[in-house]
């Protein structure tokens, strides 16, 4: 049988050919150089593994566990074609591929070249197939397939910490996009019954892998080409720890993760705002996120005010915070009308609106915009006199029901596991702003949100991983 380790010891060729004769000689045998023909050589490089769906039973052996060792060239491609059309159908269903367009508004155009990056890269095929085997496992609820992706996002782990250790300019590409494809595996498929904050660490170890590795290049690095697309779409993902789990009003979580969270980032400073976009300009996305890097050195300046024992002092950042704040958000209303999106809603109740990748960027930035309003307006709300009256629109709750409303366009049945990733960073901000004003009381908002994700199909999974990020220890070392 073709395939099948034991039965022929042949090149890979010569078993296509399925013509007896091959001498084994290496690296190329005798009969292919004779014929002319390239020599697919003896290496077994994939190899999936037949798994009975039953429960094994305590201490039976592997040995009788039939393999099938994928050597042959158009065998590996269609099983992985198989793969990564289920992973595509599933993370977005109307496209496999990012519209330049719809580029300008949200983060997903590095995923463009992973079918590319996937033949040239054995490092990026391993991590691509857990998540494409542990994609068709959830959705055929197959077993086998849920253990193969477990086996080779395991192997991918413990191949990396090799790559790491030979870091160089050349193999950055891979390391950032290996770095990036692990952390959207735990979002995805980091659920652990037994270790219920694993899920949160280990996905805010990727993200500061990530982090670490961009940063050990020059910016300089990111001006043109692949690594330019994958650095201006991994702005939001890299910021947002910063403001997971954020404890906005000091009410529900617990204030030492929510300090540990709240420190100024490095692609805050100047050269990381500029010198990538030296021949490409800058996007609608870019410019709000530029907004957004500048945040998280707002809110420590906010805890070592409080921190501050000595009134006066106390009393002079206040207002010194006070109106860094009002900049802010001169800032970000200044961003709004130059991007010149209108709907305050972006919902798909009324009758006249219909689903279309175009519509879900400007959703989706919009939802960044307000997310970004609600951490603002928040922190103005604290700074501010009690008796001070603030204008209406500085209200969060406001941004909260917007959020709200836009998710069943979010996470749209056409916008597939991908709507999920663009939802859960407003999601949680808002949720966590909510919870920080309300409790565990089920408002409207708070309602709407949660029948939005029971009816996507990824609501225990998104739910689990907030209650990962929400749980003590989750932020730590």
């Amino acid at each position: 049988m073709v395939g099948v380790p034991g039965r022929s010891k042949s090149c890979g060729t010569c078993r296509i050919r399925k013509k007896g004769g091959c001498d084994e000689k290496r690296p190329s045998c005798g009969q292919c150089i004779k014929l002319g023909l390239k020599c697919d050589g003896y290496e077994r490089q994939l190899r999936f593994i037949n798994f009975s769906v039953e429960p094994r039973k305590a201490g039976r052996s592997d040995k009788g566990s039939p393999q099938v060792t994928l050597q042959v060239p158009l065998a590996r491609a269609a099983y992985a074609e198989k793969y990564l059309g289920i992973f595509w159908s599933s993370y977005l269903p109307t496209d496999k591929h990012f519209p330049a367009q719809m580029m300008m508004y949200v983060s997903g155009g590095w995923t463009n070249s992973l079918p590319q990056l996937y033949l040239n890269s054995p490092d990026i095929q391993k991590i691509l197939l857990a998540i494409c085997l542990s994609t068709a496992g959830r959705i055929s609820n197959n077993r086998w397939e849920k253990e193969e992706g477990l086996r080779y996002y395991m192997e991918s782990l413990s191949e990396m910490s090799a790559a790491l250790a030979n870091r160089t300019r050349g193999n950055i590409v891979t390391l950032c996009v290996m770095s990036r494809l692990y952390s959207l595996y735990e979002v995805f498929f980091g659920q652990d019954d037994e270790d219920r904050i694993a899920q949160a660490r280990n996905w805010r170890h990727h993200v500061n892998g990530e982090l670490a590795i961009l940063t050990s290049q020059p910016p300089e690095t990111y001006i043109s080409g692949y690594l330019h697309q994958f650095f201006v779409d991994g702005r939001l993902h890299l910021v947002s720890i910063l403001f997971l789990p954020i404890s906005l009003l000091e009410h529900e979580y617990d204030t030492t993760c929510a300090v540990q969270a709240r420190k100024r980032i490095i692609l805050s400073n100047p050269e990381w705002k500029t010198i990538p976009w030296n021949e490409i300009p800058k996007t609608p996305k870019d410019l709000l996120i530029d907004i957004l890097v500048e945040i998280p050195t707002f809110l420590e300046n906010m805890d070592t005010m409080r921190a501050c024992l000595d009134q006066e002092i106390r009393e002079f950042q206040r207002r010194d915070l006070l109106q860094s704040c009002w900049e802010l958000e001169k800032e970000l209303v200044s961003w709004r009308i130059e991007v010149g999106i209108t709907d305050p809603t972006y919902s798909l109740d009324a009758e006249h609106s219909t689903f279309s990748l175009d519509y879900l960027a400007a959703c989706h930035i919009m939802c960044l915009y307000w997310a970004i309003c609600i951490i603002l307006y928040s922190s103005l709300r604290i700074l501010s006199c009690p008796q001070v009256i603030l204008p209406p629109q500085t209200d969060p709750r406001i941004y909260c029901g917007r959020i709200a409303k836009a998710m069943p366009l979010l996470l749209h049945p056409q916008s597939g596991a991908y709507g999920v990733h663009l939802a859960s960073f407003p999601v949680a901000i808002s949720l966590m702003y909510l919870n920080a004003v309300a409790g565990d009381a089920i408002c409207e908002e708070k309602r709407i949100i949660f029948e939005a994700f029971r009816r996507s199909g990824h609501g225990e999974t998104v739910e689990r991983f907030l209650q990962s990020l929400r749980r003590r220890g989750a932020w730590s070392p």
